[in-house]
């Protein structure tokens, strides 16, 4: 009965492997948590991940939103907290709470949409801030409580992983 009850325990675990996603990539450490994918358009952001790479050949393995990175030369294996893909905001000003996730790489709290600045160098926790989005021109993040503004390069927000024809 011990033994059927493992086997029954175990069908899920492979049955959710069976839909994992893979994909081979070139990325380029831009963080120290995160990597961008050029030709991808996409942030791939880790946990602890302390491989340190100007280029290098990737697999990034998703299964629903957990996934794994394993470097190619190295083999060094990385979990990936969340892959993001540049999205567009209306242009306008928000009013929001950033976290600080990494080097210039803010998270909108309670978003699935992260900040790519340029010069923000404030470690903050839930600060609230404004964001100017603008249709011309460099858009702002501006941290009143820490006196800090800089320039937004891009919005990102959760990509959504999935097989394209021909894969």
């Amino acid at each position: 009965m011990k033994i059927v009850t493992a086997v029954l325990l175990m069908i899920p675990m492979l049955v959710s492997h069976a839909f994992a996603l893979e994909y081979e990539i070139n990325v380029a450490r831009r963080g120290g948590n995160l990597y961008w994918a050029a030709a991808e358009k996409i942030y791939i952001q880790t946990e602890y991940c302390f491989e340190d790479a100007e280029t290098a050949a990737l697999l990034l393995r998703m299964d629903g939103d957990s996934g794994e990175i394993t470097f190619n030369e190295s083999g060094v294996k990385c979990d990936v907290k969340m892959v993001y893909g540049q999205t567009q905001l209306q242009a306008g000003e928000y009013r929001i709470k950033v976290n600080w996730e990494d080097d210039n790489w803010y998270r909108i709290e309670g978003q699935e949409v992260a900040l790519n600045t340029n010069g923000c160098l404030s470690m903050v926790e839930s600060m609230e801030g404004r964001l100017q989005i603008n249709e011309e021109g460099p858009s702002i993040l501006s941290l009143p409580d820490a006196d800090e503004e800089c320039t937004v390069d891009g919005v990102f927000s959760k990509a959504k992983i999935e097989i394209t024809q021909g894969e």
